[in-house]
């Protein structure tokens, strides 16, 4: 592989996108993606950030909070909270309430600090909170905190899904499906009936996300759909259902 500085940014982008939608999971390919973290091209910047998701490493956590408060690309801010849910995801994997006794210290071998945890948390909830970001920055915030199944951020979905804008409405739901939550049930069911096509999509995954049962009939009529996006997404979903008719 050439060094950086003599590749051009064609060259950059071939090689990112090898390794962010390659199917090598053997090479640790996060040395290379580092290295073009801070590329004078923004679009080289927010691949290399894309491809951080499959890197949960803790010390990348500081490199994607500045990206993500303080790059002068949009996309990149936007990718870097995106990045950003892993951790979340982690957390939440990680149960830190939950007490393994004298177990405590191999049990935790490997997972996130909680602190870290509580960091990126706090930024994304900021992030939210912020009116002074772009409506992206903050939707895709929500999006990151989905995982999580606490009462402040099921809160904060609920207040994006009443959102004014449709982008925020479709991330709302998109983080009902990351949650995981029997409480969007409705919701999600609802949904998968509406004329927006955006936001039946949306809804569709989230039931096959979720698992949910009760949208067996619903996503068996829609693998009939004529938007053959509808179509295959509902077959998708029916096979998470569980749903016996699937």
């Amino acid at each position: 592989m050439k060094k950086k500085e003599e590749m051009s940014k064609e060259e950059k982008l071939a090689l990112l996108t090898r390794i962010v939608e390659g199917e090598d999971y053997l090479t640790d390919y996060l040395p290379v993606l580092k290295e073009f973290l801070d590329d004078e091209d923004a679009e080289v910047r927010r691949l290399a950030i894309s491809g951080l998701w499959d890197y949960p490493d803790p010390e990348m956590i500081d490199p994607l909070l500045e990206k993500a408060a303080g790059d002068p690309s949009p996309k990149v801010r936007c990718q870097a909270i995106i990045a950003l849910g892993r951790y979340i995801y982690e957390g939440e994997m990680a149960d830190y309430d939950f007490d393994w006794g004298p177990l405590e210290e191999i049990m935790r071998e490997g997972e996130l600090p909680k602190e870290d945890f509580l960091r990126v948390k706090d930024f994304l909830l900021a992030v939210y909170r912020d009116e002074g970001k772009s409506l992206d920055e903050r939707r895709f915030a929500v999006e990151a905190l989905g995982f999580l199944s606490d009462p402040e951020v099921s809160d904060i979905i609920e207040e994006a899904y009443a959102h004014p804008d449709l982008r925020m409405k479709v991330s709302a739901i998109f983080a009902m499906g990351r949650s995981g939550l029997v409480r969007w049930t409705d919701t999600i069911l609802r949904e998968l009936d509406s004329p927006i096509r955006e936001l039946q999509l949306e809804a569709i995954r989230a039931a096959g996300e979720i698992g949910l049962d009760e949208a067996g009939e619903a996503l068996l009529r829609l693998t009939y759909a004529d938007d053959r996006d509808v179509k295959l997404e509902a077959i998708w979903a029916l096979g998470q259902t569980g749903w016996e008719g699937a």
